[in-house]
This record gives C-alpha cells, sequence and structure tokens, in this order.
C-alpha cells in the first residue's frame, strides 16, 4: 500500500494548496449531533430488527428504507496514533467512525440502517485481485470481504433482516480519485472480480488464473447478482430475508452493469434520474437549500404528488410498486459532507430539513397535509419514503424512517384492553390506552380498539345522602358501569373502546371474557387486573393467579388463537395496616411471571407487561400517580411505555418503544363557580357548578365566629350534605377543586347559612358487646323532636385501625342488631343514628369495641403529675384486648365514691383540669373497656402538690 500512502499525501497536499487559494476555511466548524444528525447510537434499540416486524408479503418498494452514503468513508489519512486527521477526512469523511475494517456498519445495522453504499478500488496485492474500499483517493481502510463477513454476520444473527447494497466503482484515475491497480481498470475486470467474490475463487492477477477463495454467492438474493440479466421485479421482503439484495452496480462515470442489481431502479446502461435522486453537488452554504428542495420533489414523485408550480412533475405518475432511492447527501469543496448533513449555526442541514418533514415541524413539507393549498396536487400522505441514503444520520431521524412502516402482518389489529380503574381512568384523564393509540398511530400499525365501553368514569353524580339498606333484605342489583366520562380537553378524537371498569376485579371478568371476546373478536388482550383482588380482600396471591389463568382459559375458549400480554400489579403507596397488599403484590408478581411460560403457547401466544416496574410508584412515594395510585399524566405515559415494550419486543408489533417525558403537565382545574348554600329539612345543603375534569372537590366549614377552619372534608360530586347539624347554629363554608397530586384551587368566597333541621336524635342507651367476628349493638327509644317519624336506624362502624378505611353503615328497623364480618383485634368506632322523613340525625355514639376480645385486664402503671394547682397528666400502661378507658376520681376529703363519665379515652394518658381546690385533694384510678365489658380497678393514685 505504499503506493496509496504517497497518493494520499499528495492529495492531501494539493486540496490544501487549491483551498488556500480559493479562501476557502481549510477546516469547517463542525455541526453538533442532534436527533437527526451524527448521532446514530441513539436509534431505537428494536430497529436491530425492524424488518421482521414487517410483512413477508411486503414489497420492498413500498417500506421506507434508512441508508448511508458512502457507508464506511470514514478517513482521510490516519495519523501516528491511528486517528483520522487533515483536510482529506473532512472532505471524504461521511458517516460517523464507529471502526474501520467494516465494523461501523455493524453499528449502522443496530441502528436500523439497511440499505449500504460501497465505493470500491480493484487493488492487486498478495491475495490477488480484491476490492479495497475508497472515497475518492482516500482509502478507508477496509475491504469488500470486510463488509461482507460484517453482513454476513448481521443477517445470521438477525435472518428476518435483508440488507441493500448500492456497489459503484470508484476509481476514475482523475485528479482527487483513485486509480485501480495498472491493467485491470475496466469495467470487464471489476465485473470479473465482483463475480469470483461470489463464485469463491480469487483472481491472482496472471490473466485468468484464479485460486479458491470464499463462496459469497448464497448470501445474496440470486436474482439481483446472476451476471446474466437484472432481476425484472424488486422483491418481497418475504423472499429476501437473510440475504444481500444488490440494487446496482455503478460503473466510475455512473452507468449500470449489466446482469446486476434491480432493472426498475439502476436499468442496465439507461437513465434512472425517475426512480433515482442523488444530485450531490452543493456549491456552498448557500446550496443546501436548493439541495434539500431535490430531496423534497424526490418524496413528492415518491408519493405520487406534485407541486404545480414546478414544469414536469406531473409527468410522473405515482407507482406504488415502483422502488425509490433518494440521496440526501452532497458535498463540494465549499460544503463538506458533515457540513451539508448538519448545516452550521447559521444554515440549516439537510438532515434536520428532513427530520422536520416528517415531524411536522415548521410547515417544513406542507404538500403532505389535507390543507396544503392549491399549488398541490395528487396524494397528500407521506406513507413511504423508499430508501433514503443519508451522511451522518441521527438516531431519531433514523427513528423516523423505520416508523413510516406498517407492522401489522395480515391488515387492521383488534385491540381490547381489559382492566380496572387504571386502565379506565376517570374524567379528564388522557389515560394510558390514549397514549397507546398515539404510539400505535406513529409506528403505523393500523389498530381498531375494541370493547363494549367508550368513555372513562364520570364525575359521581349530586345526590342526597340515602338511608342504610336494611340488613336481611338483598341489596338492589348493581347498575351498569359508569363509562360516560370524558378525556382530557385537548386529546384527539380516539379509538377509545375498551373492557376496563372501575373497581373492576379479575375474579370478575373471568365470568365475562368469553362473552366479550365472542363479541368483538379481538387479535389481543391487552390485561391488567388484580390490584382490587387483593387490596379488597377477595383472594390472596394464588387466588388472583388462577382467576386470571381462569379468564385465559375462558378467552381461549371463545377465540383459540388469541394473543395476550398481561401485566402485573403495580404497588401504591402504602396504606397503614396494610402490610398484607405489599406482600401479596409481590408475591403475585412472582407467581405470575414463572406462570406465564406455561400459559404461552405458538398459536396462543402470552407475554409479561411490567407495569410494576415500568411505573414509578413505590410503598413510600408514588410520582406516576395523582392519588398514591392512579396514573397522573406522567404515569399514564409509563403504563403505555410498559405495555408497548411488551408489543414491540415480544409481539414485533411496531420497532420503537415510545419515551417518557421527564415532566407532565399539571391537571387544569378552576375554581368552584356558583357556590349555594340552602338550609333544609335534612341540614344544610352546598351546590356548586361541577368543574370538569375535578378528581373531587375539598369543603371546609366552621361556626360563625370562630377564627378556625376545620380540616377539610373531600368529596366527589359537586354537592355537600352537612346532616350533623344542631338547629340554630350559624355555620361558614370554602370550597376548592382538587386536581390530583396534592394540586388544589385556592379557596372559594365564604357561604353563610343558619341550619334548620327537621331529623331525630340519636337513640338513649347505645350499648356495644364484642363477639367473635364483629359486634353487637343495641338502644333505647330517642326522645325530643322529631322523634315520631323515625322509620329505621342506621348502625355505623368505622374500623379505627386502618387509616383511610370506609365508614360502614348498617340499617334496622329494630333496636338491636349484629353486625359481622369485621377484622378480629381492631378497634372499631360504634354509633347509631336516627332516620326520619328528612334524613340521618346526628348519631348516638356507644362504647369502641375491639372485635374478638373479652374483658380486658385492669390497667397498669397509672401515674399522675400535678402540672399546676388544678391540673393533672394521668398515664397508664395498655391494656391487652382494651377498646379504651375510663377515669374514675374521687375527693379524698368529703368521703365521696369514684365516679366515671361514658367519655371513653382512646389513648393511654389524659389530662383533667379545673381540680378545685386543688389537685392533691383527689385520687384517680382507671378501668380498660371493651364496650359493655369493663375491667376492673387499676390501683388508685392521688395527685401530689405541685412544685412551688
Amino acid at each position: 500500500m505504499t503506493e496509496q500512502k504517497t497518493y494520499r499525501a499528495v492529495l492531501g497536499a494539493v486540496l490544501a494548496l487549491v483551498l488556500s487559494f480559493t479562501g476557502i476555511a481549510l477546516t469547517a466548524t463542525p455541526a453538533h449531533a442532534s436527533d437527526s444528525y451524527s448521532s446514530i447510537t441513539s436509534a431505537a434499540a428494536a430497529n436491530a430488527t425492524w424488518m421482521s416486524r414487517v410483512s413477508d408479503g411486503a414489497n420492498l418498494a413500498w417500506l421506507s428504507v434508512p441508508g448511508t452514503h458512502d457507508s464506511i468513508s470514514l478517513c482521510g489519512e490516519r495519523d501516528s496514533t491511528g486517528e483520522c486527521g487533515g483536510i482529506v477526512t473532512g472532505i471524504t469523511q461521511t458517516q460517523e467512525n464507529h471502526g474501520f475494517s467494516g465494523k461501523t456498519l455493524t453499528t449502522q445495522y443496530r441502528a436500523g440502517v439497511r440499505a449500504i453504499d460501497i465505493r470500491v478500488r480493484l487493488d492487486k496485492g498478495g491475495e490477488g485481485l480484491k476490492f479495497t474500499i475508497h472515497h475518492g483517493g482516500a482509502y478507508q481502510y477496509a475491504n469488500f470481504t470486510d463488509v461482507l463477513n460484517v453482513t454476513r454476520d448481521f443477517l445470521r444473527d438477525n435472518p428476518g433482516e435483508t440488507v441493500l447494497l448500492h456497489l459503484k466503482a470508484e476509481c476514475t484515475g482523475e485528479a482527487f480519485s483513485c486509480r485501480d491497480a495498472d491493467g485491470f481498470a475496466t469495467a470487464e475486470w471489476r465485473k470479473k472480480v465482483f463475480a469470483s467474490y461470489l463464485d469463491g475463487r480469487s483472481y491472482t492477477g496472471d490473466g485468468d488464473k484464479t485460486t479458491p477463495a470464499t463462496a459469497w454467492r448464497d448470501l445474496f438474493w440470486g436474482p439481483s447478482v446472476s451476471g446474466t440479466e437484472q432481476a425484472k421485479n424488486v422483491p418481497t421482503l418475504g423472499e429476501v430475508r437473510g440475504k444481500v439484495v444488490l440494487l446496482g452496480f455503478r460503473d466510475t462515470k455512473g452507468g449500470i452493469y449489466d446482469g446486476y442489481g434491480i432493472r426498475q431502479p439502476y436499468p442496465a446502461g439507461g437513465s434512472n434520474e425517475e426512480y433515482v435522486q442523488d444530485k450531490y453537488e452543493v456549491k456552498n452554504l448557500s446550496a443546501i437549500d436548493d439541495k434539500w428542495e431535490q430531496v423534497r420533489i424526490h418524496l413528492r414523485r415518491s408519493n405520487g404528488t406534485w407541486d404545480s408550480s414546478r414544469p414536469g412533475e406531473k409527468e410522473y405518475p405515482y407507482q406504488p410498486n415502483a422502488l425509490y432511492v433518494n440521496y440526501t447527501s452532497g458535498s463540494s469543496s465549499g460544503a463538506y459532507p458533515n457540513t451539508v448533513a448538519g448545516g452550521t449555526p447559521t444554515a440549516t442541514g439537510v438532515n434536520e430539513f428532513l427530520y422536520q418533514c416528517l415531524r411536522d415541524k415548521g410547515d417544513r413539507c406542507p404538500e403532505f397535509h389535507p390543507d396544503r393549498g392549491a399549488k398541490f396536487g395528487g396524494r397528500t400522505a407521506l406513507d413511504r419514503m423508499g430508501v433514503v441514503m443519508m451522511d451522518f444520520p441521527g438516531g431519531k431521524l433514523i427513528d423516523e424512517i423505520i416508523a413510516r412502516n406498517a407492522t401489522s402482518s395480515g391488515g387492521t389489529l383488534r385491540v381490547m384492553v381489559v382492566g380496572d380503574s387504571m386502565s379506565q381512568g376517570h374524567e379528564g384523564d388522557y389515560t394510558w390506552r390514549y397514549r397507546l393509540w398515539q404510539w400505535f398511530r406513529e409506528q403505523r400499525v393500523p389498530v381498531d380498539f375494541v370493547g363494549p365501553y367508550s368513555g372513562t368514569k364520570p364525575q359521581d353524580a349530586p345526590a342526597a345522602p340515602q338511608p342504610p339498606w336494611l340488613q336481611g333484605e338483598p341489596e338492589p342489583a348493581p347498575g351498569p358501569p359508569r363509562t360516560a366520562g370524558g378525556y382530557a380537553k385537548d386529546a384527539e378524537a380516539f379509538d377509545s373502546e375498551h373492557f376496563a371498569v372501575w373497581g373492576r376485579q379479575a375474579a370478575q371478568d373471568k365470568t365475562l371474557i368469553k362473552e366479550q371476546v365472542q363479541r368483538y373478536q379481538p387479535d389481543l388482550l391487552l390485561v391488567g387486573l388484580g390490584f382490587n383482588d387483593m387490596g379488597w380482600f377477595v383472594s390472596d396471591a394464588p387466588g388472583t393467579l388462577a382467576s386470571v389463568k381462569n379468564l385465559v382459559d375462558e378467552a381461549r375458549a371463545a377465540k383459540p388463537n388469541l394473543k395476550f400480554a398481561l401485566a402485573n400489579v403495580p404497588h401504591r403507596t402504602k396504606i397503614g395496616g396494610r402490610d398484607d397488599l405489599i406482600t401479596k403484590t409481590d408475591t403475585y408478581n412472582k407467581l405470575l411471571a414463572d406462570a406465564i411460560p406455561g400459559w404461552h403457547t405458538a398459536s396462543s401466544p402470552v407475554r409479561l407487561v411490567d407495569w410494576r416496574g415500568s411505573y414509578d410508584c413505590a410503598p413510600d412515594k408514588c410520582p406516576a400517580a395523582y392519588d398514591g395510585l392512579h396514573p397522573n399524566a406522567l404515569g399514564e405515559h409509563q403504563i403505555a411505555r410498559a405495555f408497548a415494550s411488551t408489543l414491540v419486543n415480544s409481539f414485533g408489533l411496531g420497532s420503537t418503544v415510545p419515551g417518557v417525558p421527564s415532566t407532565a403537565p399539571n391537571r387544569p382545574i378552576s375554581l368552584p363557580g356558583n357556590i349555594k348554600a340552602d338550609s333544609a329539612a335534612s341540614g344544610i345543603v352546598l351546590t356548586w357548578d361541577q368543574v370538569y375534569g375535578a378528581y373531587g372537590y375539598e369543603v371546609r366549614s366552621r361556626l360563625a365566629g370562630s377564627s378556625d377552619w376545620g380540616q377539610p372534608l373531600r368529596v366527589s360530586t359537586n354537592r355537600y350534605d352537612a346532616n350533623w347539624v344542631v338547629d340554630g347554629q350559624n355555620w361558614e363554608y370554602q370550597i376548592r377543586t382538587s386536581g390530583g397530586d396534592g394540586i388544589t384551587t385556592d379557596w372559594s368566597d365564604t357561604v353563610k347559612i343558619t341550619a334548620r333541621p327537621k331529623t331525630a336524635p340519636g337513640p338513649v342507651g347505645v350499648v356495644t358487646r364484642p363477639t367473635a367476628t364483629g359486634i353487637d349493638v343495641a338502644w333505647g327509644t330517642p326522645t325530643g323532636p322529631y322523634t315520631d317519624s323515625i322509620e329505621r336506624y342506621g348502625v355505623i362502624t368505622y374500623d379505627l385501625d386502618t387509616p383511610g378505611a370506609f365508614v360502614e353503615t348498617v340499617g334496622t328497623r329494630g333496636k338491636s342488631v349484629h353486625v359481622n364480618g369485621l377484622k378480629p383485634g381492631h378497634r372499631y368506632a360504634v354509633a347509631v343514628q336516627s332516620w326520619n322523613a328528612a334524613g340521618g340525625g346526628f348519631p348516638a355514639a356507644g362504647r369502641a369495641v375491639v372485635v374478638g376480645s373479652g374483658t380486658p385486664a385492669a390497667p397498669t402503671g397509672l401515674t399522675v403529675t400535678s402540672t399546676d394547682p388544678t391540673t393533672v397528666q394521668l398515664k397508664w400502661n395498655a391494656s391487652a384486648g382494651a377498646a379504651g378507658y375510663r377515669v374514675w376520681v374521687r375527693n379524698i376529703n368529703n368521703g365521696s365514691q369514684s365516679t366515671a363519665d361514658e367519655h371513653i379515652i382512646q389513648e393511654t394518658s389524659y389530662g383533667i383540669a379545673f381540680l378545685f381546690p386543688g389537685v392533691w385533694n383527689y385520687e384517680f384510678c382507671m378501668t380498660a373497656v371493651n364496650g359493655a365489658l369493663e375491667s376492673g380497678k387499676s390501683q388508685c393514685v392521688i395527685a401530689p402538690r405541685p412544685n412551688q
């Protein structure tokens, strides 16, 4: 190679001299890497197998194929460190350098590049006549065998792919070009040497003598390398998977060698301008715009679109089965390849122009839009790009090109989402279903979402509190699911059908899924169930797994070839007393991952969706949810990505997994309006106009004259009823809207109202007793106004040991009731409410109860501290099974007995004030209570005199 090195050194010196006389800078400021330029490794990992997800029947002409121009032109001259440098590199380099000897091709293939442009010099060396890789006069430190080896290895590992090869004889022998080996610079010898690679022989350079070598013919699609005639038709992808398709073998002056390539885009000896755009000369920076226009014109031609202001464009009718090749590359001494592709701080590069066109930015390609204007005609769709040969392509630009390819193998894919509240969504959500629909559209996958419902869960309808259902009477059947809610106001209209219902369990859907599959005939189920089964004690982890397996079996019974993407269960922020839910979730997720391979079949594949791992929610914090569980705008993206990842990697749908933004906008909410406060027979009724998209509202109140507002109460509808009020009380209220994630509006103006309730007071003498799994409650007849119209009682229980527990109410027309099905060992508050024609009145409290416990032991360790002459602080040790405590007080100077009122103390400390004539005159004892069961007294203590 001594002759080549000398030649390159002279070339570099001559170029430097020429450019210095013309006033052209010897080095141009390189463009910064971006989505469109010189960032090939940022391309989606799924691109490595993107063709495998395209139907076998897809013609190559229908595809959008990323390619590289001068695919391994990386260098001008390497210095002593092995790095490229000098003016020649700036002119000759067209691609990012990811290794010589063809290694850069591996990076390109993994990024999704499937068309390569290889320029060869016929060299005579120790191995005989071979092709070395050149760009002009610059050797690129690789030979044709390197290209073949790297390509063979890639296709062997990825047999669903194909590589399109454009081969060109580079050496013209003119200034700044290379020269073929002496005596062999002819078209005949170039074709013979290429054929020798195919047939496994090597010309020695001594006439037609050959030696054995590796045969590469099996790597190629046969019709493109017959050597006798060109391939007549563009093949389908199924015909060429795992093969190299030779597009054309070009001579040094541009002609096409007969016997090689595909006739339609590269006809032997003919013109190919109709199908191949390769106007490579870009004289200076201002000419980059002109180069882009050539690329854009060819995009129109490829898609049957024309610009009537450009004569001749209508002469090229739309040919859907023709293969088009579009070179975005260009260069000259006034604009190097990196500048044409990547631009400068003041000039946009062709790659960025193309990226903007594909991303619909900057009105870059109005001809491909319905409102494009009168001068454009023909088709409006940019639904294919053909083969796009680029210098320094950016990873996201490659992604955009690949995304134009339809990856559905058999028409429109019918998809049914099966889930609960996290899949149905709340009014005003985008939902992850919407984000997945957007992804399907971006990936050019025809999809039809199917199912009986189309909306989110609307806000609860305002209604007055209803009397509790009478114990023992059957409750009415639940109404149809509430699915009429809308989506985010700025969401596009989309295909929103689904089978996801708020609160739905796998235990329910396993009996419903067969009918839905029979009716809607989906091809693919996206299932997200299981949280409600374990969260509401319907089943444990194995039981939930059994329900999901039953669901799969029932769905298959309706459609044996149905595909399943089954999501595991996400965590939520920790609920006090529910460590079991954390454990159940982890156990179920492991059981599901272990079980799915056994459920999978070739005809009905089942794949796991890692919702848990993709959703940023954990017991300690949950930034992906607006309430510790349900997805906010950010969480919706995360869930969609989880499903899309499985669809790409396991089902071959789409080519790239959607990204997740680092942040998402807060939910748009507004202050409630038209707030009204009315005094009603039931108490006080507040109403206001519904705020679209509100997750709920908060109401705070105070008695008129008070300076402090009470703790805000959350309501799910635009109505609030205050029933536990007293006649004549003057109340003040304020309301604000909640948008989740702790986001609220300001408080509204204050509204005032005087309570005039006509409800009955609670009963007297409420007695509670624990049982093994519940509570016995009895009471006496209420007295006072409006008691003559009482028609039932409501027994209220509340689990004090479960934060966020629901208040449960049991109705009865008698004066006693047994409440069963409670949690043994938990403390329950108990109250009884009278219901008359006006509604439910202020309840009467009974003693708290520990379910499953008996009479508690007397408290121990009672101590008394005198904090001042009339105030003491009592402390004692907790008693097992105690639901509360009573304090007994006796004046030691007047012979009185210890007395205690019905105030039940929940803690193990208590303060008493206003003890006259002084605390040292009093004795204190404690008892522990469990409903009506009460211990004996603790040791009694007398308060000491306080320290003076």
